[in-house]
């Protein structure tokens, strides 16, 4: 039967380690659509060329991550076909088309050309293919034929799931870094010297050597390739191969030497400040941003070098007077991007291991913090390279695009999406087929061709407004079948206006969004004399200090005071000083302001999570940093809302008449105060505030709540059985089983043991916060680490991240505000679910934001694991 060829194809691509096992593909209630959907990016086929012949797509030629956008996406199924035709012998006759799988409008061929891939003898030299041999005669019915309409209702999905399965790790690069960090000196740059350090005797200790140990042995690497490569090779390589190949290597062996002397001098005398030196050196390590960007470029330039018999035997002569062959030259270039980027984990573990008490805490946090933004600034410069890079291929490929003079897309900000689009000029009666390709300032309208696209028309996104409003069209002709979901453009002065079709109601929503995302970029609500802005140097925020990322677009600049910000500091205050002492229990204050005018969270808050509220709401007032959006609470909920609609009113003082509601301090976070009621004799109204509490729930129903969480995940309940109604009892997920305990009352004092007793119910879920629960409870050696509330979905509990596997949890240290809609937003404080590490390298997690309840990609440097 037909039926059985995609299945087979689903089951050869798991023993090829494509797809993992339980892939719905494989399912007994799969259909044909969900293997077409798996493949449709062209990620996993690339992949699987190169798990049947390593190294035949490099990963310069297709994108790992297209998130979706139809231009990369097929950019990987034109490398696919490429690399079938050039190093696996297929023939034309044998390949689909790039729509008959992106579009799915052919999809029998797609599997006739993965069978024909399977039979090739480089591939049945390590799987076996399909059909097999002795596959007989199947009957014509096109089992296929209905998937283009399915494609056409469905978006392509994330998988990131899959993507972390069969991307290449970086064990490779890692097991090289560590052979050379665990390496004598080549130089022997006084061993003996080295031993006037003395001998560890704590941990703190060890890490402090290893420390100093593994910078020797740096140094010792860049001294290698200065001496044994740069200047060996120097009168055999033209100027140009030796800057490409070398960039700046001799700066940072300058550099690093430097810093080890001041590093090992430090160590030895009376009063140790390594964090100092951190800080001093991070202008300096700067250089890594463009050292980093060009290793690619300059390991290309070593392989094509070594296609020449002279120079690869040259080379190779180097390689064995420096380290007897052991290392490439191209593997010991990765070596400095792997350094800078172990800094702030060597930084980290010794701060684990640095009492609170100890004088230099303080300074290594510092420490961390600046080697984080320098970690963060690499990655970003390497992931600008990246996107100019891309936007420099969309430029090429829309063939007569011309451009204004000294102009190029660059200079239209960042690369948002892309996707075919039906468009109807109000000038003009007839609906024509766009290929969209939409930039911060700008979105254009090509005609798609073969490989190619032709420029039609050009939209400059701040002279326009959406119109979201219209209605779903069902009167569309036969030919524009399935784009029923319209949205306006429409020119602020002139009167011009595009209607755009949407093939679904998703799919119009994606680009609502990232034009909204775009609009927002380029024009900040929070800040309007605030352009973005590309500067020409590294330069760091004039508000938080840290680094703008990247190399285009970094940031903003304020047009009045020339101030530099990150999108997520416009409208704040500089940060750059020693934070306020807080106020002395006893004095906390509390600013209250009523609504003049409702907030319904537009404009949106800059990336944080909007307090919406009505006329004559009483707002209590918890940050006035920011000129524009202040921070508020408004019936427990916490959120950010324009300043313009609430007029103050009174200041509340923990010293008012008893007919004031008391307040006091309780935690101190981020700098910030957070207040809340006071929590002698707390009811069960009062507690439906924290987000551990639930109220009334059955222990069955308590159980299955939490039994998907992780170990850690708490809530407080009153109990329903008959023998304890009305009571507390705390329910707690440890070790895959979920264990509840009674919470119990005597005159006034709350306990789960009656040696530890508390004034209130907050008071006692404060203690076992910071305190594990074995003490008394001896198989629950657990913290109370995750409320309920924090980690549960509205309609599912604990399947806050739709169905994605949670790795960790962590806790947002800075803000954040997205620039693209496959990102996410922080705000200090938050918590976010990880679900993906997969762009670890390049500095990068994806998650969800618990708070916010959204999902994306987000810097890993503002965030902290939870241990």
């Amino acid at each position: 039967m037909a039926t059985d060829e995609w299945r087979m194809c689903a089951e050869w691509l798991v023993r090829c380690q494509i797809l993992p096992e339980d892939h719905k593909a494989n399912q007994a209630n799969a259909n044909a659509f969900d293997i077409a959907q798996a493949l449709r990016d062209g990620v996993l086929i690339c992949h699987l060329l190169n798990q049947l012949s390593p190294g035949c797509v490099e990963l310069k030629d297709f994108s790992p991550r297209p998130q979706m956008s139809q231009f990369l996406c097929m950019k990987n199924i034109r490398t696919f076909l490429q690399t079938c035709k050039k190093t696996f012998g297929l023939q034309d006759k044998d390949l689909f088309q790039p729509l008959d799988l992106f579009d799915v409008k052919n999809f029998r061929k797609v599997i006739e050309t993965l069978s024909k891939l399977s039979k090739t003898d480089i591939a049945i030299s390590k799987f076996s293919g399909f059909p097999p041999d002795n596959y007989g005669e199947h009957d014509d019915e096109d089992i296929y034929g209905n998937l283009q309409d399915l494609a056409n209702e469905n978006e392509l999905v994330d998988q990131e799931d899959i993507y972390d399965i069969v991307s290449p790790d970086q064990d490779d690069t890692d097991d090289i870094y560590n052979d050379i960090m665990q390496l004598q000196g080549h130089n022997r740059r006084s061993s003996e010297r080295s031993l006037g350090l003395p001998a560890p005797t704590c941990k703190r200790e060890h890490c402090v050597k290893e420390l100093i140990d593994t910078e020797k042995n740096y140094v010792d690497a860049l001294e290698m390739i200065v001496v044994h490569f740069i200047k060996k090779l120097s009168n055999s390589l033209s100027i140009q191969d030796k800057e490409i190949m070398f960039l700046n290597i001799e700066k940072l062996h300058d550099i690093h030497r430097r810093m080890y002397d001041d590093l090992y001098e430090t160590v030895l005398s009376a009063n140790p400040k390594i964090a100092d030196i951190f800080i001093r050196y991070k202008s300096e390590l700067i250089l890594y941003g463009a050292y980093c960007s060009n290793l690619p470029i300059a390991q290309e330039r070593i392989d094509k070098l070594c296609e020449s018999e002279m120079y690869r035997q040259k080379i190779q002569e180097c390689e064995r007077q420096a380290n007897e062959g052991k290392f490439h030259l191209r593997d010991l270039l990765s070596v400095p991007m792997q350094r800078v980027l172990k800094y702030h984990l060597l930084l980290r573990e010794l701060i684990k291991n640095t009492d609170k008490a100890h004088p230099e805490r303080q300074p290594l946090e510092n420490a961390l913090e600046a080697m984080q933004d320098l970690s963060l600034y690499v990655n970003e410069v390497k992931r600008d390279n990246e996107a100019l890079q891309l936007i420099e291929e969309i430029q090429t490929s829309i063939v007569d695009l011309k451009m204004p003079a000294n102009t190029s897309l660059r200079d239209y900000g960042r690369f948002q999406k892309d996707g075919e689009l039906k468009v109807l000029s109000h000038m003009e009666s007839k609906v024509r087929n766009r290929h969209i390709f939409l930039f911060d300032k700008v979105m254009l309208m090509c005609r798609a061709r073969s490989e190619t696209y032709s420029f039609k028309d050009a939209i400059v996104l701040g002279e326009f407004k959406i119109d979201d409003s219209q209605p779903k069209n069902d009167n569309q002709s036969r030919s524009s079948k399935n784009w029923n979901w319209p949205f306006i453009l429409f020119q602020k002065c002139q009167g011009t206006a595009y209607t755009f079709f949407a093939k679904t109601e998703e799919s119009r929503q994606k680009w609502l969004d990232s034009i909204q995302m775009a609009l927002d970029n380029t024009q900040p609500a929070a800040g309007q004399n605030f352009i973005m802005y590309t500067f020409e140097k590294p330069r760091e925020c004039d508000v938080c200090g840290k680094l703008l990322r990247g190399i285009f677009f970094q940031g903003y600049l304020c047009q009045d005071s020339k101030k530099a910000v990150h999108k997520e500091c416009i409208g704040k205050e500089s940060q750059i000083k020693p934070p306020a002492r807080p106020p002395r229990v006893g004095q906390v204050t509390v600013q209250k302001a009523r609504a003049r005018k409702a907030y319904t969270g537009q404009p949106p808050p800059n990336g944080h999570r909007a307090l919406k509220f009505n006329v004559n709401d009483v707002i209590e007032i918890l940050d006035k940093s920011n000129q524009i959006f202040w921070k508020g609470r408004f019936r427990g909920e916490e959120g950010h809302f324009l300043a313009d609609c609430v007029d103050l009113t009174k200041t509340v003082n923990s010293t008012d008449s008893a007919s004031s509601q008391k307040y006091e301090q309780t935690t101190i976070k981020d700098w910030r105060m957070e207040i809340v009621p006071n929590q002698s004799n707390t009811t069960s109204s009062d507690l439906s505030l924290y987000p551990w509490y639930v109220d009334a729930m059955e222990r069955d129903i308590a159980h299955a709540n939490l039994d998907g969480c992780q170990d850690g995940a708490f809530l407080i309940r009153k109990s329903i059985n008959p023998a304890r109604n009305g009571l507390l009892s705390l329910s707690i997920k440890y070790a895959n089983a979920v264990r509840h305990i009674k919470l119990n009352e005597n005159k006034g004092k709350f306990y789960l043991v009656e040696n530890k007793l508390f004034d209130s119910v907050p008071k006692l879920v404060d203690y076992y916060q910071n305190t594990t629960l074995a003490d008394s409870f001896p198989d629950v050696n657990t913290t109370l680490r995750y409320p309920y509330k924090d980690i549960a979905s509205n309609d599912n509990p604990c399947a806050q991240t739709t169905g994605q596997r949670v790795i960790c949890y962590a806790r947002v240290q800075y803000d954040y505000a997205a620039t693209s809609t496959s990102q996410v937003s922080l705000a200090a404080g938050d918590r976010i679910a990880v679900t993906s590490k997969n762009g670890n390298d390049k500095g990068w997690w994806k998650g969800k934001n618990l708070t916010s309840g959204r999902s994306g990609y987000f810097p890993l440097a503002y965030v902290i694991e939870d241990d």
